[in-house]
C-alpha cells in the first residue's frame, strides 16, 4: 500500500480502504489515517447540527423577544426557522446514532453562544436593547416542531433575565 495515497489521492485511498474492510483484509488497512477519519466522522455531524441549531435558536429568540422588529422581518425570520428545522431533521435522519442523544445535551451550551450573539444586538432605529432569558426557554420538542412558534408574543421572563448589561432583576 502506498503510504502517501491518503495525502495524494484521497478518493482512491478511500476506495481501497472500503475494499479492504469489505474483504476483511486488515493488512491492507491504513490504521492511522482510518482512525483519524473515524474521529472526524463523529465530529462532523455534531459540528453541523451545532451550527444549524445555533441559527434556529437565534431566530426563535428573535421571534419571541424582538416583537417590534419581527414585524419588519417576518418572512426572512420564518424562512430561516423553517429551513434550519428541515436541515436539523435531515441530519438526525442521516446520523441517528450520532445525533439522537447528542441533541438534548447540545441545547444549553449552544444557547449560551446564541445569548452572546443576541446581546450584541441593539435596535438602533428604536434605540432599544432587549432582555433575554438566561436559560433556553424552549424544549427540544418545541425547537424542532414545525408548528411551534413563539407567536409574536414575548416570552414570559423570570425574575432573573439577561440583558446586554448582564443579569437584571425585574421589579
Amino acid at each position: 500500500m502506498n503510504d502517501n495515497l491518503y495525502e495524494t489521492n484521497y478518493n482512491l485511498w478511500l476506495e481501497q480502504q472500503m475494499e479492504a474492510v469489505g474483504e476483511r483484509n486488515s493488512d491492507a488497512l491504513d490504521w492511522n489515517n482510518l482512525a483519524e477519519e473515524l474521529k472526524d466522522l463523529t465530529t462532523f455531524p455534531r459540528n453541523l447540527i451545532n451550527d444549524y441549531l445555533m441559527i434556529l435558536l437565534l431566530y426563535l429568540m428573535k421571534l419571541a423577544v424582538q416583537r417590534n422588529v419581527y414585524l419588519d422581518f417576518n418572512s426572512e425570520w420564518m424562512m430561516n426557522v423553517a429551513r434550519h428545522r428541515i436541515l436539523i431533521k435531515k441530519l438526525i435522519k442521516q446520523y441517528p446514532k450520532t445525533l439522537d442523544s447528542y441533541l438534548q445535551t447540545a441545547i444549553t451550551p449552544i444557547y449560551e453562544e446564541v445569548l452572546e450573539l443576541l446581546l450584541l444586538e441593539k435596535d438602533w432605529k428604536r434605540n432599544k436593547t432587549y432582555d433575554y432569558p438566561k436559560f433556553c426557554p424552549f424544549t427540544i420538542e418545541q425547537i424542532l416542531d414545525k408548528n411551534f412558534l413563539p407567536n409574536d408574543q414575548r416570552i414570559v421572563l423570570s425574575d432573573n433575565q439577561v440583558s446586554d448589561s448582564g443579569i437584571t432583576n425585574n421589579p
